[in-house]
């Protein structure tokens, strides 16, 4: 202006020159003028369009902040609803836990009553066989029992028929006897005629008579010993029949115990028989324990990996909770920072400072973007972690449809094992009770047995002691024969003396012929006697023999019979012992019964809990993939405002 000032003032020295330069001043200014409203034309279209551009930017940022704070929201609920299924995850996984060791101390009970009955049963099973082999043999031994004392008996009675003979044997020695006594008696009154006879004679009868003396007196001693030999003959008689009567006792009633015994022996193999059902029976219940032991192993695994997918659950779920609360923080972060991006880009239509308000906008989005990748990966470690919970989740399920299957297993089987044990219970008392009476039996058999053999050997006692009798009558016989004999040497002394009588001597000789022939017939009697009485002895020294051979038969029985008795006591103590065995099993098998209904109730919490558990990990694999969808959807929408910040700094 100083210039134009300055041409200005030369110009009135000149003023036609003057008035040219201020036309063209004119025009220049004008132009100018031009010049500066186009520019300022083209600055005001240049802000408008600047202006619109960051209108439109701001519209689109806010647009993209806004659907950015939607993304952000959804994503938080998206958080807290895996949150929440963490939470219900965790729950069922203390649930499960909880049922699980339960489950475990149940089943383990079960395992351990298992194996007490698995030992009880094996036991029984094996007293069972025992039984039915000691059973059979003492059946075997009562049957050659029966047989022995049947020999016996019967050899008794033979011997009783044999002892018969004695009797008859001591009636024909009594026969003689009688005819002894007659001799004598006829030789007494020969001796006494003779003894008459000799009184008439007088002086020649004197030597007659002392021979008649000496006859009469030799038949008075035959007579008596004759009567001697009738007392022991009686005597013997009387034994024999006593004898005859108590051996022929002593063989009924052997046969009477041998018929018992054949009842019992048939007693004995109807337990055997009931053995082998009762060995059936115990074979099965030992099976069935053993499987029992063995599902509930196999249960005591099953509950030990839903224990272990119990505690993966719990990790994994409490992993993902921390996950999620990181998540929450950092969706709370996001949302407040969506809100100031929001703010920003609100103030960003109005801005006079668009470096700083795009550099501001570019920080923000910075921050987001570094928050949705923070969130990207917590989201791929909640999946990761959702992934575990899910195996484990299925592990769950699949051990608890496993568990469900044993429990059921065991029920049926413990059922069977109950029931069996029950009928073994049952007939353990039945055949206990069978067993006390053929013991009982068998006792008072045996016991009977040992009186017949005692009475047999008494008997032989008293056979033996006719023995001596008849060694009596032997010796009275050689008297009644040297009777005899002195008898006949009278008679011939009595000849001679009739002889020397002459006439007077005729009766004399007559008499002494008779007395003589009556000497010959009693030593002849006397003969016949001793014949008896050697055949006597005989007898009764093979009666006596075979008595105590019967008697002695019977005792060895009994002493043999002491070992089924002996097998009977230990017989009697199996089946007591099964007996007490079978009220254990029962008692065992009560209780696991109950403790398998605990443990399949606490199969079906756990299952329940798996059913949850699968429930809430499908939501929060479901909730895990919209987060993550929606977390890439948040990253490209940052992305696309961080471009827009770009594009407003260069722009």
């Amino acid at each position: 202006m100083e210039k134009s000032k300055g041409l200005s003032g030369k110009g009135l020295a000149k003023p036609g020159l003057g008035k040219g330069i201020d036309h063209s001043f004119d025009k220049n200014v004008e132009l100018q003028q031009r010049r500066d409203d186009a520019k300022k034309i083209a600055a005001e279209k240049a802000k408008a369009r600047t202006m619109a551009k960051q209108q439109q930017i701001s519209e689109r940022i806010a647009t993209a902040a806004e659907q950015l704070s939607s993304g952000i929201q959804e994503g938080s609920s998206a958080s807290e609803e895996l949150m929440r299924s963490m939470q219900q995850i965790a729950s069922g996984a203390e649930e499960a836990s909880s049922a699980a060791e339960e489950s475990k101390a149940t089943i383990t009970q079960i395992e351990k009553g298992s194996q007490i009955n698995s030992n009880l049963a094996e036991d029984t099973l094996n007293k069972v066989q025992s039984l039915k082999e000691v059973a059979q043999n003492t059946g075997r031994d009562i049957n050659l029992l029966i047989e022995g004392v049947k020999a016996a008996a019967d050899s008794a009675i033979s011997t009783a028929k044999l002892m018969q003979e004695l009797e008859k044997q001591s009636d024909e020695i009594g026969n003689i006897v009688q005819s002894v006594v007659r001799i004598a008696d006829q030789t007494n009154l020969l001796a006494l005629n003779a003894a008459i006879e000799a009184a008439r004679a007088g002086e020649h009868g004197r030597g007659f008579a002392i021979v008649a003396d000496e006859v009469r007196n030799l038949a008075e001693t035959s007579e008596k010993s004759a009567n001697r030999i009738k007392d022991v003959v009686a005597e013997i008689q009387t034994e024999v029949r006593k004898v005859v009567q108590e051996i022929n006792q002593i063989g009924k009633s052997a046969k009477d115990e041998a018929e018992k015994g054949v009842a019992i022996a048939n007693g004995l193999m109807e337990f055997v028989n009931s053995m082998v059902r009762f060995a059936e029976i115990s074979a099965q219940t030992e099976k069935g324990v053993a499987e029992i032991l063995g599902y509930s192993k196999e249960f005591l695994k099953v509950s030990e990996n839903v224990a272990a997918a119990a505690e993966e659950l719990t990790a994994s779920a409490e992993e993902s909770r921390k996950g999620t609360e990181q998540q929450a923080k950092a969706f709370s972060e996001m949302s407040s920072a969506a809100e100031e991006l929001a703010q920003t880009a609100e103030e960003l239509k109005n801005s006079t400072n668009l470096q700083k308000s795009a550099e501001e906008l570019a920080s923000m989005s910075e921050q987001l973007s570094a928050n949705i990748e923070e969130a990207l990966s917590a989201s791929q470690e909640l999946a990761k972690a959702i992934e575990q919970i899910q195996k484990a989740t299925e592990i769950q399920s699949r051990e608890t449809v496993r568990g469900a299957d044993l429990g059921e297993r065991l029920g049926a089987i413990n059922l069977q094992v109950e029931t069996n044990s029950t009928e073994m219970k049952t007939q353990s008392k039945t055949l206990s009770a069978n067993l006390a009476t053929s013991k009982t039996e068998i006792d008072t058999m045996i016991r009977n047995i040992g009186l017949s053999a005692t009475k047999n050997l008494d008997a032989s006692k008293v056979v033996r002691g006719l023995g001596d009798k008849s060694m009596a009558i032997d010796k009275i016989v050689e008297a009644i024969i040297n009777v005899a004999i002195k008898t006949d040497m009278l008679a011939v002394s009595g000849s001679i003396e009739a002889a020397r009588a002459g006439e007077h001597g005729k009766g004399f000789s007559v008499v002494s012929g008779d007395i003589r022939n009556l000497a010959t017939e009693s030593s002849e009697s006397a003969d016949k006697i001793k014949n008896l009485v050697r055949s006597l002895s005989i007898l009764i020294d093979r009666s006596s023999r075979d008595v105590e051979m019967s008697g002695t038969i019977a005792q060895t029985e009994v002493q043999k019979a002491k070992v089924t008795t002996d097998s009977l006591s230990r017989m009697e103590d199996d089946m007591k012992a099964i007996d007490r065995a079978m009220d254990a099993m029962l008692r065992n098998s009560a209780e696991s019964k109950q403790a398998n209904e605990e443990a399949r109730k606490a199969v079906d919490n756990i299952s329940a809990a798996a059913e949850e558990a699968v429930k809430s990990v499908t939501q929060a694999s479901a909730a895990s993939e919209e987060q993550a969808k929606g977390l890439q959807e948040l990253s490209e929408a940052i992305e696309e405002i961080a471009a827009l910040a770009d594009e407003l700094q260069s722009g």
